[in-house]
């Protein structure tokens, strides 16, 4: 058990991604994130507290690109693997 503690830690690869999406308050600008909002919906703003819709992101779009980066394993930085 000792010689695992003074081992150097392994670097660890992703295993899932989630992609953010930022929306910006009509009324103070500030912007707001999101994850992969695919349905429409009011949201807060936390700075100013002004409720607004938002347009949502199509899931045909998200799933693609989970599927090509094979939900976040072949984002892997290749000099790190």
């Amino acid at each position: 058990m000792a010689d695992k503690k003074n081992r150097p830690l392994t670097p660890v690869p992703p295993d899932g991604m989630e992609i953010l999406f930022f929306y910006q308050c009509p009324q103070c600008g500030k912007h707001i994130p999101l994850v992969s909002p695919t349905e429409p919906r009011m949201i807060s703003c936390d700075a100013c507290g002004l409720a607004f819709p938002i347009i949502p992101v199509d899931e045909h779009g998200l799933h693609y690109v989970r599927i090509m980066l094979a939900g976040g394993k072949a984002a892997a930085d290749p000099d790190f693997l």
